[in-house]
């Protein structure tokens, strides 16, 4: 399971800083349900007592994002540990149509985490000031201008507050990509303009 793989790795980066001010739960265990029709994945993890955040802590949740996505890959591989196809809102249904993304622009500066569902039920604020994050599903190594284009492409007032609140990397390839995104909302499909033997 791809995204108890990258909590996990996640995890571990963050939990060897302990300045981040960030946490995230370490996985104990993931398995999934062999239902055919359904498949359900089950995280087993670490418990961490804090309450949610909520819409009024858009600040706190902004120091915790900017963490993130300074963390980088661990490969050039995009996506999330582990393999896998790539969740982000660039896509429709924010599922990739193929698991491997050749990107030539914008990757010399590496793969960054690129955490996608920024919603305040997605974190947890602790009475020392740390932030737990939490759902990583939608989170993945990509290159930054990917961030950037989630920023963007925020429609919920909660991450619009978050996005004016903090720094992250500003590309030149971001109006051309959410172009490219609102391209394939009439197709309804994510693989226009892929060779045909690579369509799932």
């Amino acid at each position: 399971m791809a995204e108890a793989l990258t909590q996990g790795c996640i995890a571990k980066v963050l939990g060897a800083n302990p300045g981040a001010g960030v946490q995230v739960p370490r996985v104990y265990m993931a398995f999934s349900s062999d239902d055919l029709d359904y498949p359900t994945g089950y995280i087993v993890m670490e418990y961490i007592d804090a309450p949610d955040c909520d819409e009024r802590d858009y600040e706190l949740v902004a120091k915790a994002v900017q963490t993130l996505i300074s963390v980088p890959g661990l490969s050039s591989a995009p996506g999330p540990v582990g393999g896998g196809r790539i969740i982000h809102t660039f896509f429709m249904e924010w599922t990739s149509a193929i698991t491997r993304v050749n990107l030539v622009a914008d990757t010399n500066a590496g793969l960054r985490l690129c955490p996608c569902d920024i919603n305040p039920g997605n974190f947890k604020k602790c009475q020392d000031g740390a932030v737990v994050a939490l759902d990583f599903r939608a989170t993945c190594f990509l290159p930054p201008s990917f961030f950037a284009v989630t920023m963007v492409k925020a429609r919920d007032s909660f991450s619009r507050k978050v996005a004016r609140r903090f720094n992250y990397p500003k590309s030149d390839d971001v109006e051309a990509m959410v172009s490219a995104s609102y391209y394939l909302v009439p197709f309804g499909r994510n693989d226009i303009g892929l060779h045909q033997r690579k369509r799932l």
